[in-house]
């Protein structure tokens, strides 16, 4: 009986980890700063992140980042931000909308149908060629010969 109930509140203590553990937390300001500009093109510097771009005009982004996190702001509403001064290619992975998502379909489909292409070519093609009879093999000796003869 007394082995129960310590199994029993094992596994109780153990579920309550589990909960506690894979709940969704908070991020911090300094998480969510390095997250946004980590999210955001540096305008100065090539294929860079506001993040890890060295640059004054990076450092100053980075500054209104830590500046609209401290004021309460959403990430969206810091991000709407940027947008607008600077357009939608402020930010390195633009959302998927409309023609977004054709330009990135269009290559994965024309790859799929490559390969499905492909593989019905090779299913089609005859997998072992006819092979001549005996008769047809002498056949073909004789006019080897007879061609060979012809041309002595």
């Amino acid at each position: 009986m007394r082995g129960r109930i310590v199994a029993g509140l094992a596994l109780l203590v153990i579920a309550a980890a589990l909960v506690l553990a894979l709940r969704p937390h908070e991020a911090t300001a300094a998480e969510r700063v390095d997250r946004i500009t980590s999210e955001l093109r540096c305008p100065v510097c090539q294929g860079l992140s506001v993040k890890d771009s060295p640059s004054e005009t990076a450092r100053q982004m980075r500054d209104l980042v830590v500046q609209r996190v401290g004021e309460g702001k959403t990430d969206a509403q810091i991000e709407d931000e940027f947008r607008a001064s600077y357009g939608e290619w402020v930010l390195l992975a633009p959302p998927l909308v409309s023609w977004n998502g054709v330009i990135w379909a269009v290559p994965i489909l024309a790859l799929v149908g490559g390969v499905l292409v492909a593989l019905r070519r090779m299913r089609a093609a005859p997998s072992d060629l006819e092979r001549p009879t005996p008769r047809q093999l002498a056949e073909l000796r004789e006019r080897v010969r007879a061609e060979e003869a012809a041309d002595a």
